[in-house]
């Protein structure tokens, strides 16, 4: 879906719009948050780590995007990196921000030498706690960016019986005809954000008791299992394997991933 023309017939589409305006925010949100803190070299190693992050998800998710339509771009291949098209796949761009964020951790981690070998892990979990709010406005952003461009909606409503046929709200599909649905991408923001919410509590909770990457091991099993359950009720075409779709698959796997990643956090000492 184009949002409008830049001079010069140049298109906007509302997909890529939403993302850049959710990454701006995100890393607003992070920078203000460090800033606060009295530390003013935090919030530049902060929005640093955010960058990385994101780049390495827009990369990751661009590619496993590629690679799983490859029907269509291998006769297309210049628009393969075209991202302001849209076009991403959220298992690969979860993967490559972690991975990314991973390795800037590695990189930056202090002491640079080797006398302890956590010090890369633990400067991954307090990084990856920072840059929760990035996270969360950036599912959020392409829950509603898909709202608007007809990707993973519901099932229409009108197959529910009430008071589920009641909720639903209208949504576009991939041929542009717009339906009265179950609002899925709608319940994937809102789900998101509430998220975001009991994170924030629970550190708050935890304080002097709380340990590092306790709350973004414990986001990644939530929206785990949020993309798992949500997966059920979508409508939109996808690729499927024993019945589930395959990003219901892949939440499974960062459902098992945010486990053991909350095992070693307890471990470490």
């Amino acid at each position: 879906m184009i949002a409008f023309y830049l001079p010069g017939g140049v298109p906007v589409y509302a997909f890529s719009l939403i993302l850049g305006m959710a990454t701006t925010f995100g890393l607003a949100w992070v920078a203000v948050r460090a800033a606060l803190t009295g530390d003013s070299s935090r919030a530049l190693r902060q929005i640093n780590a955010g960058l990385w992050a994101g780049f390495g998800a827009l990369v990751a998710g661009r590619l496993t995007f590629v690679v799983l339509q490859w029907s269509y771009f291998q006769d297309h291949v210049a628009q393969a990196m075209q991202v302001f098209r849209g076009g991403l796949s959220w298992p690969g761009a979860l993967a490559g921000g972690l991975l990314a964020l991973s390795l800037y951790a590695r990189i930056t981690a202090q002491p640079r030498n080797t006398s302890h070998p956590h010090t890369a892990f633990r400067r991954f979990n307090t990084l990856a706690d920072d840059l929760l709010p990035l996270a969360g406005t950036l599912a959020v952003g392409v829950w509603l960016g898909c709202w608007l461009d007809g990707t993973a909606y519901g099932p229409l409503a009108s197959g529910f019986t009430p008071p589920l046929n009641v909720l639903g709200l209208p949504a576009r599909d991939e041929w542009g005809q717009i339906s009265i649905r179950i609002p899925v991408q709608l319940a994937g923001a809102l789900v998101t954000l509430a998220l975001l919410w009991i994170l924030d509590r629970y550190r708050k909770a935890r304080r002097s008791k709380y340990k590092p990457g306790a709350a973004a091991s414990l986001g990644l099993l939530g929206f785990g299992l949020e993309m798992f359950l949500l997966s059920t009720l979508r409508s939109d075409p996808g690729l499927f394997w024993a019945g589930l779709r395959a990003d219901a698959w892949a939440a499974l796997a960062f459902l098992l991933a945010g486990g053991i990643w909350r095992l070693a956090i307890q471990r470490d000492s």
